[in-house]
């Protein structure tokens, strides 16, 4: 086999995903698939079990037969940023934390246990399990990557004022207790997102923190809900629930001053949380968020051309409240 000289450019891949029709289905390639807006292609952590262990034997040396490898039962983890668009794509990944259909908002009700789901089973719901697919432009020449039956662990949203015009981000992490394809040269229908629907907070109103009106600088919002992975199969592990929390929590700049002043003493000498207000931006159906109830985590001053503040918080349930809705359907 002679060098080839065909060189690709990283930009020259493509992330999309699309909810499976059974859980770890294999529906992603040969179907329509929708693109999401990342920053770059990073690698999946696949994360096989190797033993590279020194066994008895003669002489101190790792030997060829002591050389152990499985790729079946591992959890593969794919990490995804960029920027954020008000479809269908990107709302998948909010839904699929949450356990939402894609009528609905994105809304971690009160006492919320999440969803366990059995591989090869039918989905509970349209957003519950999902296929995601690394595609490169020439299969001829490159492999597809896919991971079937995803749950998001991680979700955040985020926003500088001073960064790109206050347009939203995302973060993401996705997991799965499924072998993947890693040599694809399949080529499914991608849709490509849009640049005409993308959140900003120039859009936003109403904008409060701890039921006081701020002006905000940047924030971040990031529900995590960590997977669990048992059960056996030759294909991966069987069944997939959440973990023993699914936490949301805020970390927000805005700027000191008469309505912001008594925010670090309240920090100090809070007994119990804010219970309306606690973090709200309106931003219809474009991932606007409201969160009733929180306790501050941090208060601190923050310097820069003017003093501000950093805020963190983690929401509270109250028993009657959703812990996070972000409001994302019309």
């Amino acid at each position: 086999m002679s060098v080839s000289a065909k060189v690709f450019s990283p930009k020259e891949w493509k992330v999309a995903l699309i909810s499976d029709a059974t859980n770890a289905g294999s529906t992603g390639i040969g179907s329509t698939m929708l693109q999401l807006d990342v920053d770059s292609i990073g690698m999946p952590s696949l994360n096989p079990n190797q033993v590279l262990d020194v066994r008895s034997g003669a002489g101190r040396t790792f030997k060829d037969e002591d050389f152990f490898q499985d790729n079946v039962l591992r959890v593969v983890e794919i990490s995804l940023s960029g920027t954020l668009h008000s479809d269908a794509a990107h709302k998948q990944l909010l839904q699929n934390i949450t356990n939402n259909t894609s009528s609905e908002n994105g809304i971690v009700a009160t006492n919320h246990t999440g969803t366990d789901q059995r591989y090869g089973d039918n989905v509970s719901n349209n957003c519950s399990s999902l296929t995601l697919v690394v595609q490169p432009s020439d299969v001829t020449n490159q492999q597809a990557l896919e991971f079937f039956g995803c749950v998001v662990t991680s979700f955040a949203i985020s926003a500088d004022a001073n960064s790109e015009g206050g347009r939203y981000k995302f973060s993401a992490t996705l997991q799965t207790g499924k072998k993947p394809d890693l040599a694809s040269t399949a080529t499914p229908t991608i849709t490509p997102y849009l640049n005409t629907d993308m959140p900003t907070l120039s859009n936003g109103s109403g904008i409060r923190t701890m039921g006081k009106e701020v002006v905000l600088n940047t924030f971040t919002t990031t529900i995590e809900h960590p997977a669990v992975f048992s059960g056996l199969t030759t294909s991966g592990y069987e069944v997939v629930g959440r973990g023993a929390e699914i936490a949301v929590t805020t970390e927000t700049q805005v700027k000191y001053d008469a309505n912001t002043k008594t925010m670090i003493n309240d920090y100090d000498t809070q007994t119990a949380a804010n219970t309306s207000d606690s973090f709200v931006i309106i931003n219809n159906n474009a991932f606007g968020i409201n969160i009733d109830n929180a306790v501050y985590t941090n208060v601190a001053l923050s310097e820069g051309d003017m003093m501000m503040l950093d805020v963190a918080l983690k929401s509270v349930d109250n028993g009657t409240n959703p812990l996070i809705t972000v409001d994302v359907t019309s």
